[in-house]
């Protein structure tokens, strides 16, 4: 492809023989047609890059690792080869509805101001067949910088940014699993991010992209949380990661001392972002409460107890 494309669409893979064909046609048949592909093979060893090779549209662009080096290189490999104005990220067991990118381009034209997009999705089986489950992902976008100090707020295979909106070092290495969480929270601090309010993708769901909850997952996670925490002048104890976890997760909360080190914990946030003014003040109150909320909620088995900490707490206060 000689003249330079508006979109480059950047897909790694890995060992995904059985649904990459559809991952590709599902962007090959997009009704935006200026891109370029780049796929990057990660060192497949089943026939993927055979399949990669059956396809004869110039706009694909197949990079081949010489081994496997994992999703933050591939990442990275893809982003440095990308021409385009706006980058695309996809993942190889994921489906493009077909005017995904012609809708999220046209969004950050006529937006200027908007450094990056994602997208609603749906969850797909291995079969491609259509769950219940969805991610609609409905808050404005003037919350979204501040949702992001407690959960990822965007999903990989929905995602068009500008190119220039990209850090330097493009994914981070060493965060591993949450590679993509922390270059979002980057891009929400220097630029508007916002989610087209459309289901654009079809999210695959099967036991090879289950994330690793294990300890890797948990190391970088904390890795994250206290880089994320850094930027208001935070330094979080280990203990206020476990705290912060309790926050972001969906387990219950049994113990009311736990209430308390949340209550805590998300005052120290409120407190510190009166100094630093990372974000707008009554921002941060609501998605902070909003969390306080979900969290009381959790604790329903306390009883009265965690109901009259809910209703006497400061960030009750704050709010009413």
């Amino acid at each position: 492809m000689s003249n330079k494309p508006e979109i480059s669409i950047v897909m790694p893979v890995y060992n995904r023989q059985q649904y990459v064909k559809g991952a590709i046609e599902s962007i090959l048949n997009q009704t935006f047609t200026n891109f370029e592909f780049i796929i990057v093979n990660d060192g497949s060893t089943d026939s993927t890059l055979e399949i990669l090779q059956s396809y004869k549209d110039d706009r694909i662009v197949i990079l081949d690792n010489d081994k496997n080096r994992g999703i933050v290189y591939s990442r990275n490999r893809g982003l440095k080869a990308a021409r385009g104005n706006f980058v695309g990220m996809f993942d190889s067991d994921d489906i493009a509805l077909p005017n995904k990118f012609e809708i999220q381009h046209k969004f950050l034209i006529e937006n200027p101001e908007f450094g990056m997009v994602g997208a609603w999705v749906k969850w797909i089986d291995q079969n491609g067949k259509l769950l219940k489950n969805k991610w609609k992902l409905p808050k404005s976008s003037k919350y979204i910088s501040a949702i992001m100090l407690f959960r990822n707020y965007f999903v990989q295979s929905t995602i068009l940014i500008k190119k220039e909106a990209i850090p330097e070092e493009g994914y981070s290495t060493g965060f591993d699993i949450v590679e993509d969480s922390k270059m979002w929270f980057d891009v929400s601090q220097k630029y508007k991010v916002a989610n087209i309010q459309q289901y654009l993708v079809n999210y695959r769901v099967h036991s090879g992209n289950i994330s690793d909850m294990g300890e890797k997952h948990l190391a970088n996670s904390k890795k994250l949380y206290k880089y994320i925490f850094k930027t208001m002048d935070i330094e979080p104890t280990e203990e206020e990661l476990d705290i912060h976890y309790l926050i972001k997760n969906n387990k219950p909360i049994t113990n009311y001392n736990q209430l308390i080190e949340i209550e805590k914990w998300l005052l120290k946030i409120f407190e510190a972002n009166l100094k630093t003014k990372n974000y707008d003040q009554y921002i941060l109150q609501k998605v902070i409460f909003n969390r306080w909320t979900k969290v009381c909620y959790k604790a329903k088995k306390i009883g009265f107890k965690a109901a009259t900490k809910y209703l006497n707490s400061p960030l009750f206060k704050y709010i009413f």
